[in-house]
């Protein structure tokens, strides 16, 4: 098993582990780098099992023992370290003129946020989804609650670019659009705390008609992320009472520029569209040269 699909094999194997089981694997995705340093009797104390629980955690995911688990999460955790920009160990920070109040402190917890996502993805699970997206005849996006907004956002997008998306939210045409899915068809489906159950319902739907499925979450361990094929993890912890969704927007916008790289006629769909809503007067800018 090499150590870049440690985190993933953990995900597909997520749904059989015991209950101690998937809470030793969601402390692994969550604080690596604790896992990373920590001998089998913190870890085992820290989750309130017996250390040999975590010996058969181990076994169970196909290693010799927790020596070897520990070792994979290691390397992990240095493929993820980043030099920081003024090499003395500390993050530099472009919001020190904000003082140190709250407004400055979202700003850099966003920025981290994003640096540590960014960290934790992979080119092969991204460039996967994008050729998800390309190959589907058509695509569904969903999300619930606060992560509707993105999904209304990508949908609108993605429009503009081939037309051949909808979107699923909270409504009561969810349902029977899901009836349409077919395995030639993909769904991109965002779902953060406290999660909604729409989403996963959404999610089981389609995976039950063979739709191929990516799913923008918190983590490799989310309730959606046992049943689809592309799990794109960005953090979303946030300082006040809401998630910050700045990192999975971004997740985003990367999938939707690399989309419109491979889809040349998505140029000349936007001049189209730019033309008509130039003539419907949408804009107070108005291109002289239409």
């Amino acid at each position: 098993m090499p150590h870049e699909n440690v985190l993933t094999d953990l995900r597909r194997s997520y749904k059989d582990l015991t209950l101690s089981q998937k809470r030793i694997a969601e402390l692994i995705v969550e604080d690596p780098e604790f896992v990373a340093f920590a001998t089998v009797e913190k870890l085992a104390s820290r989750l309130g099992v017996s250390p040999s629980t975590v010996v058969r955690f181990a076994y169970r995911v196909g290693l010799s023992g927790y020596p070897e688990l520990q070792q994979r999460i290691r390397d992990i955790v240095r493929t993820q370290m980043r030099p920081s920009p003024n090499g003395d160990g500390k993050q530099s920070t472009e919001a020190t003129h904000l003082g140190e109040g709250t407004i400055a402190k979202s700003l850099v917890h966003d920025s981290e946020n994003l640096r540590a996502t960014i960290a934790r993805l992979s080119i092969g699970d991204l460039e996967h989804a994008v050729a998800i997206l390309l190959q589907a005849r058509w695509i569904y996006v969903a999300g619930g609650f606060a992560s509707e907004a993105l999904a209304k956002y990508v949908s609108v997008q993605l429009s503009r670019m081939s037309g051949r998306v909808s979107v699923l939210g909270g409504d009561a045409n969810t349902a029977p659009m899901l009836l349409d899915i077919t395995k030639d068809d993909a769904l991109l489906a965002f779902s953060f705390p406290p999660y909604a159950a729409r989403t996963l319902h959404t999610v089981t739907a389609a995976k039950d008609r063979g739709a191929s499925i990516i799913a923008i979450t918190d983590t490799l361990v989310a309730p959606v992320a046992q049943q689809v094929d592309v799990v794109l993890a960005t953090n979303v912890s946030g300082i006040g009472l809401q998630n910050s969704l700045i990192a999975p927007m971004a997740v985003a916008n990367a999938l939707l520029n690399a989309l419109a790289e491979q889809m040349p006629e998505s140029t000349s769909r936007y001049d189209r569209l730019f033309r008509m809503m130039n003539e419907w007067h949408s804009f107070l800018l108005v291109d002289e040269g239409e």
